[in-house]
């Protein structure tokens, strides 16, 4: 299979993106910033036209989920806040806000197949259940004994996922409000010079829901947080680990984001130091991958457009970290930005047909 892919136009915040994920028909691209909102570009201009940004949050917004059949998006921030909207308004206001959801940063978001329940997770320690019409909360979970950083749905089966900062992954029963049964990807995890490095940092389910992915780093140390970016993959049967994929280096560290793509195979970005960032293209029988691009910064997540084709990977500008960083003329501390890297398939040459 020969496949290349290369970056196009790409919009461009102000402040630094979390993360980036297509509506429903493609004609957005969403986004949560460090600035304490939701940010819209609308794909259909040339440029990219940024509409008016969802407000409403107090601090960053890193969570959001979209409805799977609506046009709708639950976002939470780094002081616990949710709120519900209306993606597509001119200028959107809340469906239903709930200030203290959580007790401070919400890491993820995930909507039931059905779009009727969505699950939260966070900083407390907790895993929390809310209906998505008005956002009353229906379960909190409580198991986790450090910070929860994932929460996933099983395709198929109305099963819910968590997985946290010690590599502890938990399949919930939610009648008896207690794990069902744990996998174990405390590989991704270690305890060095009295710093807590790694944990899960995503998951993602095969296609046909027979496997469980898990990626996050097998950390080298805690002082420069330096690892191995891994997948490890189970069996949704038997929780018995299946697969072990490292990805790069211990420069290349945090396996960030996993996407399948409609042809199949499988995606992942990963972040390490000092500013790199690299997307793959994986099949998961071969030993290579069938395609990847090193020439971004600190990719932290990727979507698929509904076109099967366009990818958006969100990265951080190389070389601007903003520690110390000298404010300007004005007075005003220049924060880091994010381009949204999109990325469209490279066409093949034409052939000569005059040979």
């Amino acid at each position: 299979m020969d496949i290349k892919y290369t970056p196009s136009k790409s919009p461009v915040a102000d402040r630094q993106l979390f993360n980036a994920r297509f509506s429903l028909d493609g004609s957005l691209l969403i986004a949560g910033s460090y600035q304490g909102d939701v940010r819209r570009f609308d794909l259909s201009t040339e440029d990219h036209h940024e509409l008016r940004a969802i407000n409403g949050h107090h601090a960053w917004v890193q969570a959001f989920a979209l409805h799977p059949t609506q046009n709708l998006i639950v976002s939470g921030d780094s002081w616990g806040k949710l709120q519900l909207h209306d993606y597509t308004h001119d200028d959107p206001q809340p469906l239903w806000a709930l200030e203290d959801a959580h007790d401070g940063w919400i890491r993820s978001i995930a909507f039931s197949k059905t779009g009727d329940w969505f699950a939260t997770c966070g900083r407390d320690q907790t895993v929390r259940v809310f209906n998505t019409k008005n956002g009353k909360q229906k379960r909190m979970l409580v198991g986790h004994q450090a910070d929860v950083y994932h929460v996933l749905f099983h395709p198929e089966e109305d099963q819910l996922l968590s997985a946290d900062a010690l590599g502890n992954i938990f399949q919930w029963d939610l009648k008896k409000q207690h794990p069902l049964r744990t996998f174990d990807a405390s590989e991704t995890f270690l305890a060095h010079r009295l710093q807590d490095v790694g944990g899960v940092q995503v998951l993602a389910f095969s296609p046909d829901g027979k496997t469980l992915f898990a990626g996050g780093t097998r950390p080298k140390n805690g002082g420069t947080v330096q690892g191995v970016p891994i997948i490890i993959g189970f069996s949704w049967e038997t929780a018995e680990r299946t697969l072990l994929r490292e990805l790069g280096g211990t420069a290349d560290c945090y396996c960030e984001d996993l996407k399948f793509h409609p042809d199949g195979f499988l995606m992942a970005v990963t972040s390490g130091t000092p500013g790199t960032g690299k997307l793959q293209f994986i099949d998961l029988t071969l030993e290579e991958p069938l395609f990847q691009l090193s020439s971004l910064s600190n990719c932290h997540s990727l979507d698929v457009h509904p076109d099967g084709e366009t990818i958006a990977v969100t990265t951080t500008v190389r070389g601007s970290n903003g520690n110390g960083r000298k404010v300007d003329d004005e007075g005003n501390y220049i924060g880091n930005t994010s381009p949204i890297q999109i990325l469209v398939p490279e066409l093949p040459e034409p052939k000569n047909t005059n040979a």
